[in-house]
This record gives C-alpha cells, sequence and structure tokens, in this order.
C-alpha cells in the first residue's frame, strides 16, 4: 500500500505546471546549525593479496597537521566505518569497516607530509556499485560535523531566491543576461607587443585576477530602430549619416553605429543603465576564464579557461560577422548565430559592429610597452566590426575612439550593463 501511495506522488508532481529554473527557490545553506566537514582524507595506494589488506596513505591537512601519534590512531579508534569513494568520480561505492591498523611509524613524525597505514578489515559496495572490490582507484576519508553560524534575520527564513539568469529592462524591454560575480581572467598571455598583453596571464592568482561584481549585460546590441525610440523620446537630434533624420529603410534590427561615446552617455542616462568597462564586456564575451579549485595541500589554485572568441579558441565566419565572412556590411542582431553567443548567452560579442566601453585606454598591469595613445584621453573600443578582421574581432582585441574628442569621434555602437542587486 505504501509503495503505491508513494507512485501516486510522484505522478502528482509530474502533472505539476512546469517553472523556470529562475524561479524556483532552494533551501538556504543557514537553514542549518550543522555543516559536514572532511577531517582526512586517504589515498589507496595499495592492495595486498589478501583483498582485506589495503595501504591508505593520508595526506596532512589543517585539521590534523598538529595531531600527536596517540591522537591520529584515536581517529580510527573512535570510527569503524568509513566511506569509500571512487577518485574519477568522486561517488561512495561502499563501506570500509575497519577490523585493526598497522601504523608504519617512520611516516608519523609532524615533518614528513603523509601518514601512512595499512587497514584490515571488510569491504562492504553499495548495491548500486560498480566497484566489487577495493583497487587503487579509490579513496577513503573521514567526515565530522561542526557548528557554524546561524543568520538571525528572519528575512531568510530557511529559504532564498536565486538572481534570474536573464531579465527584461523595464523601460526599453531589452533582454539582460546575468554575469555572475567571481574572479576574472583579461587579456592574452602570448604576444607581448599586443597592447592586450597581460604579464600575469599563465600565471593567475588573487593577486592579479580581477574581482567583478555580478551584473546583467544587454544581450544584443542596441538597434537602430530602439536609438530611434530615444531620439523621438528625448527630442534629440539624429545622427548625420541618417539621411532625413531616418535610418536606413529595412535596418531597424541592424546594431546602432557612427555614435560618439557622449551620445551613448546620453541614452545610457535616459534608460537607466550604464557603459560597461571593458573587463566587464571582456568577461560577458569569453567568460571568467580561469576555473578555481583546492589543492591536496588546501591552497588555491587556477586552471586557465580562457577561449579566444566567444565560441572557442577556433575562429569560424559563421559565428563571427568580419572581413572574413565576406558579407561586408552589419547584420541584423536578431540573424546572428545563436552558436556564436558567449558563455553567458549574450550575441553578437564579435564582429558586426565595434562597441564602446567607459574605461580608459591605459596600460595593463605590470606591461611596458609604449603608445603615445595611452591615457585618460581616449576611450576603449571593444568587439570588432564586419569590416575587421578576425585578429581584431577576438575578445581580448583592443582598439579606442575619441579623435579628437569624444564629442565628435563617431566611431562605435554599443550595449549597456545593469548591476546586479541582491
Amino acid at each position: 500500500m505504501k509503495k503505491l501511495l508513494l507512485i501516486l506522488f510522484v505522478l502528482g508532481m509530474a502533472a505539476a505546471p512546469l517553472v523556470s529554473q529562475e524561479e524556483t527557490s532552494e533551501e538556504s545553506p543557514f537553514a542549518s546549525t550543522k555543516k559536514k566537514v572532511q577531517l582526512w582524507k586517504g589515498e589507496v595506494v595499495g592492495v595486498y593479496k589478501n583483498r582485506l589488506w589495503i595501504k591508505v596513505r593520508i595526506y596532512r591537512n589543517q585539521r590534523i597537521s598538529k595531531l600527536s601519534l596517540n591522537e591520529i590512531k584515536s581517529l580510527f579508534a573512535d570510527t569503524k566505518e568509513f566511506p569509500v569513494y571512487q577518485k574519477l568520480t568522486n561517488l561512495k561505492q561502499g563501506i570500509l569497516v575497519v577490523r585493526d591498523t598497522v601504523w608504519e611509524e617512520k611516516n608519523i613524525n609532524k615533518n614528513n607530509q603523509f601518514i601512512e597505514v595499512v587497514l584490515v578489515g571488510d569491504y562492504k559496495p553499495d548495491l548500486s556499485s560498480k566497484m566489487k572490490e577495493i583497487t587503487t582507484d579509490a579513496y577513503i576519508s573521514s567526515y565530522i560535523e561542526e557548528d557554524f553560524f546561524t543568520e538571525p534575520d528572519a528575512f531568510f527564513k530557511g529559504r532564498y531566491t536565486p538572481p534570474r539568469k536573464t531579465v527584461f529592462h523595464p523601460k526599453d524591454r531589452k533582454e539582460m543576461v546575468l554575469i555572475t560575480r567571481g574572479l576574472f581572467l583579461y587579456g592574452q598571455g602570448t604576444d607581448p607587443s599586443s597592447d592586450s598583453f597581460n604579464p600575469y596571464f599563465l600565471e593567475p592568482k588573487p593577486s592579479n585576477l580581477k574581482e567583478i561584481p555580478s551584473f546583467y549585460i544587454d544581450k544584443f546590441e542596441v538597434t537602430n530602430a530602439e536609438y530611434a525610440y530615444f531620439l523621438k523620446q528625448t527630442n534629440t537630434q539624429s545622427p548625420p549619416h541618417w539621411i532625413g533624420g531616418k535610418y536606413p529603410e529595412g535596418e531597424g534590427d541592424f546594431p546602432v553605429v557612427h555614435l560618439t561615446y557622449r551620445e551613448v552617455e546620453r541614452y545610457a542616462s535616459w534608460v537607466g543603465k550604464r557603459i560597461p568597462t571593458e573587463w566587464e564586456w571582456e568577461k560577458a564575451a569569453r567568460g571568467p576564464g580561469v576555473i578555481e579549485f583546492t589543492n591536496r595541500d588546501e591552497t588555491l589554485g587556477y586552471q586557465i579557461i580562457a577561449t579566444k572568441y566567444p565560441f572557442g579558441d577556433e575562429y569560424d565566419s559563421l559565428y563571427c560577422n568580419t572581413r572574413e565572412s565576406k558579407i561586408g556590411k552589419a547584420q541584423s542582431v536578431h540573424v546572428l548565430s545563436t552558436e556564436g553567443e558567449s558563455p553567458y548567452g549574450a550575441i553578437g560579442m564579435c564582429g558586426n559592429a565595434p562597441e564602446w566601453t567607459s574605461s580608459d585606454y591605459q596600460l595593463y598591469p605590470g606591461h611596458h610597452i609604449k603608445n603615445f595613445s595611452f591615457g585618460k584621453i581616449y576611450k576603449v573600443v571593444r568587439g570588432g566590426s564586419y569590416s575587421d578582421s578576425a585578429k581584431n574581432s577576438t575578445a581580448t582585441a583592443r582598439s579606442y575612439g575619441g579623435i579628437p574628442n569624444l564629442s565628435e569621434d563617431r566611431r562605435a555602437g554599443f550595449r549597456l550593463v545593469m548591476d546586479y542587486r541582491d
């Protein structure tokens, strides 16, 4: 009877209306006063002919580094059952029931990096386990529960709602995608003669990575039709290249181009957004550039995942409208391939139309090339265009505008950003 009721409940859940991932709530990490933390982790480095005998190498960490010999031995005296995990997947495979321990005294002194102990016992695989016997492809861990701070504010109430990955701005109704907070690896580390060279690119660490708060960025560049609506609402003069005060017929969904930086500033002020910095623009185009992980000694490490283009390292003319595409003009933002979108879902960040950023055209920290244009006179322009080469349309390529000044140089188009607020 119980099984039947359970099946009916599951079927009832399946019939419930679908909701987006952003609209669902999940349990707050502050809902409990306990958390499970790893006390030690031991790699299986040897399996004796008798399968009940295994040698485990336990690397020292901050929790056990100062323990005495008797204290370390007590860890195995107090607990007799330890979960066994597969190294490749980190999935639990079963339980090791320890009957006896054989210590190698020479490896227990505090000057050694690890401790080795022979465990004698029984292995009980889980019913769904593919590891029927312990091998060197396994490791054993011990966990403890610790108290941690409980947020007293009733605002949390044990639940929280994650930020929406996409929103529609209330004034211009443009779709915006979320760029999540985190460290960011900017530039490139292979061509020191380029202004996009980052001397610290190949050695990322907290001191040379940039922490960028969460923000939303327009999924598409601002179009001719959207800019025309702004001109009408503000009684502003149209760009001089719009013959008769109108953009070319049939190009309402094309990105607006040939705007000055000051014109873009006025649009941003009207709509209630801001112009992105060049690092915000680059992160939105290529992703964070690094993955943070924890080393065996509990120090932090960083794996470089920075790509050359929003869609990868290899150029593809189907995903990026540049000179190599041989189209010869900008395209509607809505016909650009979604296969060329950035890791966050922004489209058109490679070629098609250049985009203003709010950053001054400066030398990157630690770089030493000379350029008369560096300073606070010009603003960085990103993204390349249909008339630029693929090389000048990468996610890291930098150009600049503002000659003779930011009120006269009709250098680029734009997309805007909005700060994420909790």
